[in-house]
């Protein structure tokens, strides 16, 4: 019985080594937006589209942390090009608890004789740090959040659109509120709102491959999200966000130069949000990182 607990005790031991929580090394600031008329900004004019026309496979993802709730009628933009990360009051797609809120991913796709937008709604925690990611690959659109993934197929679209048709303002790459959104029709025209985002965004990242392994049919699957996000061979940009506080210019670290301008004091921050009453995995991700400043 002795040797049986000692067995037991090593094995624990050895489980807490070699598994911990996270095994990552944590990065440092974030871009923190107030949720007023605060963004960060990429112009079309010099940069282009972040994914190059006739990219078959891809991968776009952020780790952020929302602070409010959109209000009604409101989406709250994340980030927007040829994918569109948000929030949305409109919750009749999500099945919410009192913790969360209903959050939107699309990607603008297209095919040999088609063009459109595919996309879904989540739930995604409140008051917490959140993953999301759109992973495209064999004309599959899978949108992982948190620790699940929700796979749809479509069999005519198989590439990223080489270009976002609509509004011109929307073809620039941009994180937080950029411009007003249509969100209905008023007195015989459209309505629009402002899309702000409140809260702090820690990375961004855009991949030209589908960086995990994805399901062969559709559904609903586990997922386990990447805890750090670096850069090589397939990225095609990476912003961590870690410049010193007050920073209004956030480096690509991809190297390929998509330094993102912040506007109406959008900036870096070394203050990291953290809901202390959370045991999440995603709170415990974001308190690790907080801990380690």
């Amino acid at each position: 019985m002795v040797i049986n607990f000692r067995l037991l005790l090593s094995a624990l031991l050895l489980f807490n080594l070699v598994l911990p929580v996270f095994s990552f090394k944590p990065s440092g600031g974030v871009l923190v937006l107030d949720g007023d008329d605060d963004y960060a900004i990429l112009p079309l004019a010099e940069h282009g589209y972040i994914i190059p026309a006739d990219t078959f496979d891809f991968t776009v993802e952020v780790w952020f942390y929302p602070k409010s709730k959109p209000k009604r009628r409101e989406k709250n933009i994340i980030l927007s090009q040829q994918v569109v990360f948000g929030l949305t009051s409109n919750t009749q797609h999500c099945d919410l608890d009192k913790n969360q809120i209903c959050c939107y991913g699309a990607a603008y796709l297209e095919g040999e004789k088609v063009h459109g937008v595919i996309g879904g709604n989540v739930e995604v925690e409140r008051d917490q740090w959140n993953y999301l990611a759109i992973i495209f690959k064999d004309g599959a659109f899978n949108f992982a959040y948190n620790n699940r993934l929700s796979q749809t197929r479509f069999g005519r679209v198989d590439r990223v659109a080489a270009e976002r048709r609509g509004i011109e303002a929307y073809k620039s790459f941009f994180v937080g509120g950029y411009h007003k959104v249509p969100v209905g029709i008023k007195d015989g025209g459209a309505e629009w709102r402002t899309a702000r985002f409140h809260g702090e965004i820690d990375a961004i990242r855009f991949s030209s491959i589908a960086r995990y392994d994805m399901p062969a049919e559709r559904g609903i699957y586990p997922f386990e999200p990447p805890h750090r996000f670096v850069s090589d061979a397939h990225t095609l940009a990476l912003w961590n966000f870690d410049e010193p506080a007050g920073t209004d210019h956030f480096q690509d670290t991809s190297g390929n130069g998509k330094t993102l301008i912040g506007m109406n004091g959008a900036a870096t921050s070394g203050a990291l949000a953290v809901n202390p009453t959370s045991t999440s995995l995603t709170s415990t991700w974001g308190q690790i990182k907080s801990e380690a400043r």
